[in-house]
């Protein structure tokens, strides 16, 4: 360790930044597309400004990458270039009041398992990148107290929220600082003006659900939370994420210098930073109470710690967690070489085998279905392998049956009254019930494949009969996920126009 002695903090930084972006290129290169992954790009196949689950931007990045390619790391770039743009904004931010400390808060950011391993592009990416940017801008406003910044801030913000809704509380942290800081005449003409540049990207997306059954905003306020429940176990998972994230060090180090921390927050701007990293926390600490908080929702509001060490810690101090972080990220990046590097068949007997072989042999699954496309339509049982399918094969793979309450999507995508009358061909990683498929075919035959032990199972079904399924399937979609509020007006719904002949319009439970 004793590179992390020497005396050009620039060379720290910038060999850090180019070994982990070696191993976020070769890992991205490494890993099949997840599910989640492919179904982000079928949005980008069908440019839109919104999306079922939720605003756009995701789509848009990868509208932009599919220009100059299809390969797996090209479409995780905006996520590799993420990481790298924050590093760089950390370090630059900071390097005017302590080039070495500025270095080394920024390497510690860069060297950090999440952000060592997570090379996966999803709505997270853009709301990282779009909060920090926006957080960063709010910083300098309050250091050079110039209008500009809140404008720069408020874009920013606003394309935030375009990503992911948990930029609101990005809005609400500055809100909150505003609320509790020292004000002055600029200081309140700035946040109005950041709030109010903000708010043309909210009625886009606002806009977007108004003429589409207010899809994202219905499935992330009502649907997706509908069997929310108290659960200590979800407040113990996410109390253990957080543990996690910030790691016992550096939760050790703030607490010694609790007082140099406190100290920095009353007499520089470096305020603000604190209200967007607790803020948020504290919400999800109330959300957890009654849902699991996911690992990947409270990332947007990290890179404000590694402000917050700036600020609270000394150099020796930061060299000290760097070394922890060197030490715990190359855990990480062994334990990953060697689950990577184990034959598939180490997984056989769990559950989860096929839908492994699924994504590490998909060439050999599309060889499978090939000998099929000319007489079939092909479909599978849910959102996550037909994107995955129709990534590695070119060809559109539909959900058929009702699907899951999580990406609906293909419900805008396909046209099932198109297909009466039609073979079609649905593929699943587990063996199916044939009374979910006989129903509406004249008639079902079955096959099989296996590949490296792995059984997948193909229905195909002859003569589909749509009005029996309009009036089972599509009808228990409709009352499920498209049973829109009467107090919430909105233009013809998709979903009803397309197959009932009324709207859509009925009191949610």
């Amino acid at each position: 360790m004793d590179f992390l002695k020497f005396n050009n903090p620039g060379r720290l930084f910038y060999t850090a930044l180019t070994v982990t972006l070696i191993l976020r290129l070769i890992l991205a290169g490494w890993l099949p597309l997840s599910g989640d992954e492919a179904y982000f790009v079928v949005w980008a196949k069908h440019l839109d400004y919104g999306y079922y689950d939720h605003p756009p931007m995701v789509g848009w990045f990868l509208y932009l990458m599919l220009q100059f390619g299809h390969s797996e790391v090209l479409l995780r770039l905006p996520a590799i270039m993420t990481t790298i743009t924050i590093s760089l904004g950390i370090y630059q931010l900071l390097k005017k009041q302590d080039e070495t400390k500025a270095a080394l808060a920024a390497t510690l950011f860069l060297v950090s398992p999440i952000n060592v391993l997570n090379v996966l592009i999803t709505t997270d990416t853009p709301l990282l990148l779009f909060a920090f940017l926006s957080m960063a801008a709010l910083y300098r406003a309050q250091q050079q107290e110039k209008l500009a910044w809140y404008i720069v801030s408020g874009i920013f913000f606003g394309m935030g929220f375009l990503s992911k809704y948990f930029a609101v509380l990005l809005g609400l942290a500055y809100f909150t600082y505003w609320l509790t800081s020292r004000k002055t005449t600029r200081k309140t003409v700035g946040f109005a003006m950041l709030f109010a540049l903000s708010l043309p990207f909210a009625l886009i997306n606002l806009y977007w659900n108004y003429t589409h059954c207010w899809d994202n905003i219905l499935f992330n306020l009502y649907t997706r939370n509908e069997n929310a429940h108290f659960s200590p176990a979800n407040i113990a998972a996410y109390l253990g994420i957080l543990l996690y994230l910030i790691t016992p060090p550096v939760l050790w180090q703030l607490f010694r210098q609790r007082n140099s921390l406190k100290l920095q927050l009353q007499q520089s701007n470096m305020r603000v930073m604190l209200y967007v990293f607790a803020v948020p926390l504290l919400i999800f600490a109330m959300l957890s109470t009654k849902k699991m908080v996911g690992l990947h929702w409270v990332l947007a509001f990290f890179p404000a710690l590694y402000l917050l060490l700036f600020a609270a810690l000394g150099s020796e101090d930061l060299k000290k967690l760097l070394r922890f972080m060197l030490g715990f990220t190359a855990v990480h990046v062994i334990l990953l070489a060697v689950l990577l590097a184990m034959p598939l068949e180490t997984w056989k007997h769990n559950r989860l085998y096929g839908g492994l072989v699924f994504l590490f042999e998909h060439e050999k699954v599309v060889e499978q279905l090939k000998p099929f496309e000319k007489e079939y339509l092909f479909a599978t049982d849910g959102y996550s392998p037909s994107a995955t399918i129709e990534y590695y094969y070119g060809k559109p793979f539909f959900v058929f049956g009702e699907g899951g309450l999580h990406a609906r999507q293909d419900d805008m995508l396909t046209d099932f009254s198109q297909f009466n009358s039609k073979d079609i061909l649905i593929l699943s990683k587990s063996a199916p019930d044939l009374n979910d498929y006989a129903p509406y075919f004249a008639k079902i035959d079955t096959r099989t494949f296996t590949i490296r032990d792995a059984t997948f199972h193909l229905v195909l079904g002859h003569g589909f009969n749509f009005e029996k399924y309009r009036n089972e399937v599509l009808q228990t979609i409709r009352e499920k996920y498209y049973r829109i509020p009467s107090f919430l007006h909105h233009a013809p719904c998709y979903f009803c126009e397309k197959y009932f002949s009324n709207p859509c319009d009925a009191p949610m439970k």
